[in-house]
C-alpha cells in the first residue's frame, strides 16, 4: 500500500485521537484510519485494540457509511480487520460487526464499478476529424461562480485539495460523458483506469484474505455460499497482472471447492475455463495452486470430460516432468485415467512408455519419485492404464514385462502383481506370459507370500491358462501342484475363515483348468464339484461368485466324464434350474447354456429341466388357470387342482410352441395380448449345435469384476 502523506507514527495511547478523526471529514477520516490501521499492523497492541469498543464502532460505521466515497478510506479500515483475523480469538469481533457481509458488499460495487470503467473507456471512439463548426468540450471554458467569501485564489486552492484529497479518479472516471473522446483524452482516462485499478486490487486483495481467514468457520462459510462469494472470487480473477491476488483467490476456491454446493456454483460459473490460461503462467506458486483447485474439481465426472475437451491432458501430462508439480500432476492424471474414454488418450503420445520406465526406476523408493512424490499414485494410474489394450500393449512392450514382474516377485509387491495380472488380460499380451508361467504358479503354491500377493498371482494364472497357445495346463498343473492348492482355498469345512476375494479366485481358477479335459477329471477326483456346490449354498447372495461358479460348472460339462459325475453325484443340476429366475442376466444365460447340455445327456433331469422350463416361462399364464380352477372347484375340492408339475408324458406327446409364437411374459403387458417377444432366444432350436458343443472346443472366458480405492474393472463372461 502507498503511505500516506504527512501521517505520523502512531502511538497506542493516542488512540482516542484517532477515533476523534473518524468523525471529521474524508480527509481526516483517511488520516485517522491511516494511523489506526499502523497500530494494528503491530499483533503486540490487537489485544488492546480490541478491548477499545469505541474505536471498534467507530471503524465499522464509517466504512458502512463511508465505503462508496474514497477506495483508500476503505482498504484501511479493511486492512484493520484483516489484522484482527489473522487470530482465530478474534474472529467473533469480525462476526459481531458483520464486517464480513460489508466487505462482500464493498467487493461486488468494486468489481461492478470496474466493469464500467472499463466499458467507459475501452468503448470510446478516438475523433480523427472533429467538426470545426462545433468545438470540442474540453476547450470550452466553464463558468466560475463568486465564493461566497474570500477571494478567487482562495477558492482554487481549496477545491484542487479537495479533489486531491477525494480522489478526483473516481470523479472523472464515473462522470466521463458518454460522447466520443479525442485520443490524447482517451489515453489520460486508460492511465487514470489504470491507476485506479491498483488501488482496487490492494483493496480487493486485503478483503478477499480477510474473508479466508474467517472462512475457518463452516457457519461462515455457509453464509459466504449464499451470498455467492464463488461468483465474487471468479469475477476477479480477470486481473491477471496481479499474481498475489490470483494466487489468494485461487487458493480461496480452493478451500471452497470442498464442499459440493461450491462445486457446483464454479461450474455453472465456467471454473475450468477461468483456470486454463493460469496453467501457462511463469509463476511456480501459482500454477501449483491451481493444480490444487483442479484436482479438486477432478472429483466431479462432467468437470473431468471440460478439462480433456479444453486440451488440458497433455498440460498435466508435461508437468509430470517438472519437480515441483509431478505429485499433483499425477493425482489429477490418475482421476482422468477412470474413464476408458481418456485411457486411450494417454496412447496418442509417448506418455505411457514415460510412466512406465518412471515407475521401475522408482518401484519400493523410500524418497519416492522427483519432489518428493509418492509411487503409490504412479503405481495406481499405471493400474488404470493397463485396462486400455494398447496402453497395455505399450506397458510390455521392449521387455519392460520382465523388469515388472522381476520387481514384483522381489520385492513381493502387492499392486504391482495387480498391474501385471490387468496386463495379462489382454489377448496380444498373453503369448508374452508363457516363459514366467512357472514362477507365477510357484507363487501361488508359495506359503511365504502375503495372502494378498497370492490373490493377484492366482487371477494372473487364470488369464494366463485362459491363452489357447502352446501351452500343456495339465503339465504346469502336475508339476507345481495345484490341485491340492485349490482344495485348500475351496474347502467350505476350513476352520479358518478364508478371504472372499480369495476364494472368489479359487473358484474362477478352478473354471480355467476346467478348460482342458485331464485338468477337468482331475479336478472331479479331487471333489472340486462337490466343493463347489458348498461354497454356492454358503456364498449364494454374491453374484459374482455365483457365476463364476456357474462358469466353473459350464466347463466341466463340456467334458463327458466330469458331465457324468457333475450332474448324477452332486446337486448341481438343482441348483441351475433355481437360478434360472435370478435378477442377474449373466447368471441366468450361463444357466440356460449348462442346463442345455444337461438336457441332452440321458438322465432323470432332462424332463425335470422341461418341466421347469415351461413353468418359467408360462408361469403368469399357468398362475391364471390356477386361480380360475380354484374359483371354479371351490376351496374344499382339492383333487381338481392343478398338480406342482406337469407330468413328463404330457411334455412329450405335446409340442411346446417355438418362440416365433411364444408370448412376451417380461414385460407389462397382458400375458393374453398376444405380443409376441422376437428377442427371445430359442433355446429348441439350438439343439445340434448344442450338441457339438458338448465334447468340442469351447471359447473359455473368464473375468472378474474387482473394485477397491486404486482402480475400477469391468470384465465380461463370454461362453
Amino acid at each position: 500500500m502507498s503511505p500516506v502523506e504527512s501521517v505520523p507514527v502512531a502511538v497506542l495511547n493516542n488512540v482516542d485521537d484517532y477515533v476523534e478523526l473518524l468523525y471529521d471529514d474524508i480527509p481526516e477520516k483517511i488520516k485517522g484510519s491511516a494511523l489506526i490501521l499502523q497500530l494494528a499492523r503491530n499483533p503486540d497492541n490487537l489485544i488492546e485494540l480490541a478491548r477499545n469498543e469505541a474505536l471498534l464502532s467507530a471503524l465499522s460505521r464509517v466504512l458502512r457509511e463511508e465505503w462508496k466515497r474514497s477506495i483508500e478510506l476503505s482498504t484501511n479500515i479493511v486492512y484493520s480487520f484483516f489484522c484482527f483475523s489473522t487470530y482465530n480469538d478474534f474472529h467473533p469481533i469480525i462476526i459481531q460487526y458483520k464486517i464480513g457481509s460489508l466487505c462482500m458488499d464493498v467487493i461486488d460495487y468494486e468489481l461492478k464499478r470496474y466493469d464500467q470503467w472499463k466499458e467507459k473507456v475501452e468503448g470510446k471512439k478516438q475523433i480523427l476529424t472533429p467538426d470545426k463548426s462545433e468545438l470540442p468540450k474540453s476547450r470550452i471554458p466553464e463558468p466560475k461562480r463568486r465564493p461566497k467569501s474570500g477571494t478567487w485564489a482562495v477558492a482554487d486552492v481549496n477545491l484542487q485539495k479537495s479533489r486531491s484529497l477525494v480522489s478526483s479518479y473516481h470523479e472523472d472516471l464515473c462522470n466521463a460523458s458518454d460522447d466520443c473522446l479525442s485520443k490524447n483524452d482517451e489515453e489520460q482516462m486508460r492511465r487514470k483506469l489504470k491507476t485506479l485499478s491498483k488501488r482496487q486490487e490492494q483493496l480487493l486483495r486485503v478483503a478477499f484474505y480477510m474473508l479466508l481467514n474467517v472462512a475457518d468457520n463452516v457457519k461462515v462459510e455457509e453464509k459466504m455460499h449464499k451470498k455467492d462469494i464463488v461468483g465474487l472470487l471468479i469475477g476477479a480473477m480477470e486481473r491477471h497482472s496481479n499474481i498475489d491476488l490470483l494466487i489468494l483467490i485461487v487458493s480461496f476456491l480452493q478451500k471452497l471447492s470442498v464442499f459440493i454446493e461450491n462445486k457446483n456454483s464454479m461450474a455453472s460459473k465456467g471454473i475450468v475455463e477461468k483456470l486454463a490460461p493460469l496453467l501457462e503462467s511463469p509463476n511456480a506458486d501459482l500454477v501449483n495452486v491451481t493444480l490444487k483447485l483442479l484436482f479438486n474439481l477432478t472429483f466431479d465426472t462432467k468437470l473431468r470430460n471440460k478439462m480433456i475437451k479444453m486440451g488440458l491432458l497433455q498440460k498435466f501430462i508435461n508437468f509430470t516432468s517438472d519437480d515441483k508439480h509431478i505429485n499433483l500432476a499425477m493425482k489429477i492424471l490418475y482421476h482422468l485415467s477412470m474413464d476408458d474414454r481418456v485411457k486411450l488418450m494417454f496412447t496418442q503420445s509417448d506418455c505411457v512408455k514415460l510412466l512406465t520406465d518412471m515407475l521401475l526406476l522408482n518401484v519400493n523408493s523410500e524418497s519416492g519419485i522427483g519432489g518428493g512424490a509418492s509411487t503409490d499414485v504412479l503405481l495406481a494410474l499405471c493400474v488404470n492404464l493397463a485396462w486400455c489394450e494398447r496402453a497395455a500393449q505399450q506397458m510390455a512392450a521392449e521387455g519392460r514385462l520382465r523388469e515388472l514382474l522381476t520387481r514384483a516377485f522381489r520385492h513381493r509387491n502387492t499392486m504391482l502383481m495387480k498391474l501385471v495380472r490387468n496386463l495379462s488380460h489382454h489377448a496380444q499380451n498373453k503369448p508374452l506370459f508363457v516363459e514366467f508361467v512357472g514362477d507365477i504358479a510357484g507363487a501361488v503354491t508359495s506359503s511365504d507370500a502375503a495372502e494378498e500377493f497370492v490373490i493377484e498371482c492366482i487371477g494372473t494364472l487364470s488369464n494366463i491358462l485362459d491363452f489357447n497357445g502352446a501351452l500343456d495346463i495339465f503339465a504346469v498343473v502336475e508339476r507345481y501342484n495345484l490341485i491340492p492348492c485349490i482344495m485348500k482355498i475351496l474347502d467350505p469345512d476350513s476352520s479358518s475363515d478364508p478371504d472372499p476375494e480369495l476364494v472368489l479366485e479359487g473358484v474362477v481358477l478352478a473354471g480355467a483348468l476346467g478348460a482342458s479335459p485331464r485338468c477337468a477329471a482331475a479336478l472331479a477326483r479331487a471333489g472340486a464339484p462337490d466343493a463347489l456346490v458348498a461354497l454356492l449354498r454358503l456364498r449364494q447372495a454374491d453374484d459374482e461368485h455365483v457365476l463364476q461358479t456357474v462358469f466353473a460348472f459350464r466347463q466341466l460339462l463340456a467334458h463327458r466324464p466330469t458331465a457324468e459325475y457333475l450332474v448324477s453325484r452332486t446337486e448341481a443340476p438343482a441348483y441351475l434350474i433355481d437360478l434360472m429366475q435370478d435378477k442377474n442376466v449373466e447368471i441366468r444365460k450361463m444357466c440356460d447354456s449348462c442346463l442345455d447340455i444337461i438336457s441332452q445327456m440321458q438322465n432323470d433331469w432332462a424332463a425335470r429341466i422341461k418341466v421347469e422350463r415351461f413353468r418359467c416361462h408360462n408361469g403368469q399364464w399357468l398362475s391364471v388357470v390356477e386361480s380360475l380352477g380354484a374359483e371354479g372347484a371351490g376351496a374344499g375340492d382339492a383333487a381338481d387342482e392343478l398338480p406342482p408339475y406337469l407330468s413328463a408324458e404330457y411334455l412329450t406327446t405335446h409340442r411346446l410352441a417355438t418362440s416365433d409364437s411364444q408370448i412376451s411374459l417380461n414385460d407389462d403387458s397382458d400375458s393374453l395380448s398376444g405380443e409376441v417377444d422376437i428377442n427371445r432366444p430359442n433355446g429348441r432350436n439350438t439343439t445340434e449345435r448344442q450338441a457339438d458343443e458338448m465334447y468340442g472346443t469351447n471359447a473359455l472366458a473368464e473375468k472378474a469384476v474387482e473394485k477397491d480405492g486404486l482402480y475400477t474393472n469391468n470384465l465380461k463372461v463370454f461362453s
